[in-house]
């Protein structure tokens, strides 16, 4: 029963992990990521000031960031689901606990319990304290997950009851939380931005796991099928690695603000190899202190920054089409479904790149983009799956 109700939390803490993603992408993309000044109140509110009286007052307390009312809710409704959804990862994470008692020794996940707490506890001394506690936050961060990895090689885990996954994902969206307030506390700086960016797919992607561990979702199949399935492995890891990549240049195009760097396609400000400074357009040293809102670096930085996500599209397609047929090559139907799906969510992701240029990055288009390309890290983290867990 308990593992039934673990199954069904982890699917709509699933779907709210992508509803997450698409707020996320609408209020970066509608330039509202400061939209409230503050963290974790907006302009000291738990909501945002709606009354003339209370946006008067915000403005004489943030006089360098006036209320912009369009700009305020997106953030803070991103605040609310993001911090809905910290909470049931975190209830996940005591009911795995709680079934996971049951099984076996309880000593070694005593100290991850403890450690979650001091994170959480720290997490919340950081609201209130301030930066100074920054430096003892990254401890914390350090020797949860240093001790994750300890009790991971000595402890082997449950088939029936996932234990570390959920320990790490209770861990890990605190952290992300913490992205979240330097997102607004550091102004956009395009570092935290991007790293906020994946952390928001590596839990929808970590939930997508969780999903088909708790369902036992395993291929049994023929000898000839398992073999081709086994063949394939490695390359289909590769292929999720290089789609997380992809996906790191898309978060970094966002950042810099350099979608429209190259306003024209196929070619790039009408040349096929236009002056492009990749040397800047990848510094990952960007100084703390400016706002960085509507970016910062020239024009030939963030025309470097666009032509490398073309190529790493070019790149992911080829990839993944190369899968796609394998996957096809498989006397497998489920393996063909897969496949079948690959593709339309690639093409329909391939269709939203391009639109997003010759449409001038209309908002809509651009949330389905960043969507989409959820889906298709989802659909590698399945696929992934399936073949490493493929049996006779």
């Amino acid at each position: 029963m308990l593992q039934r109700s673990l199954f069904q939390l982890t699917l709509f803490a699933f779907c709210l992990a992508c509803a997450v993603i698409l707020m996320g992408a609408f209020t970066r993309l509608a330039d509202a990521g400061l939209g409230c000044p503050d963290w974790p109140t907006c302009y000291g509110h738990l909501w945002v000031p709606t009354s003339d009286a209370d946006v008067h007052h915000a403005n004489l307390s943030f006089a360098d960031t006036p209320v912009e009312r369009d700009k305020t809710w997106p953030e803070q409704l991103h605040r609310i689901l993001a911090s809905t959804l910290g909470l049931i990862i975190l209830i996940l994470f005591f009911m795995a606990l709680y079934q996971r008692r049951k099984l076996a020794d309880r000593h070694p996940w005593i100290s991850i319990s403890a450690l979650l707490g001091l994170l959480v506890a720290g997490t919340i001394t950081r609201i209130v304290k301030g930066s100074m506690i920054d430096p003892y936050l990254l401890g914390m961060v350090l020797l949860y997950f240093g001790n994750l990895a300890y009790i991971a090689k000595r402890h082997h885990g449950s088939k029936t009851v996932p234990f570390k996954l959920p320990a790490f994902l209770a861990g890990f969206v605190v952290v992300q939380g913490l992205f979240g307030m330097w997102t607004v506390t550091l102004k956009l700086w395009p570092q935290v931005v991007t790293l906020h960016l994946l952390g928001g797919f590596a839990t929808v992607s970590l939930l997508c796991l969780l999903l088909q561990r708790l369902a036992q979702w395993h291929w049994r199949l023929p000898y000839e099928a398992h073999r081709q399935t086994v063949a394939i492995r490695p390359f289909a890891m590769l292929v999720l690695i290089v789609v997380a990549i992809q996906i790191a240049l898309g978060g970094w195009i966002s950042s810099n603000y350099a979608a429209l760097a190259c306003p024209d396609f196929p070619l790039c400000q009408n040349q096929l190899w236009p002056q492009a400074d990749f040397l800047q357009g990848f510094n990952i040293f960007q100084g703390i202190g400016p706002n960085y809102l509507g970016g910062l670096l020239e024009n030939q930085a963030r025309t470097a920054i666009h032509l490398s996500h073309r190529i790493g599209a070019l790149i992911t397609t080829v990839l993944v089409l190369i899968l796609a047929i394998r996957l096809f090559g498989i006397q497998l139907r489920s393996s063909r479904i897969l496949a079948f799906i690959l593709i339309v969510i690639l093409a329909l992701q391939v269709a939203l790149g391009v639109s997003n240029v010759v449409l001038s990055l209309p908002l809509a288009v651009a949330v389905a983009h960043n969507g989409v390309g959820a889906l298709l890290l989802v659909i590698m983290v399945i696929i992934n799956h399936r073949v490493s867990t493929a049996r006779q």
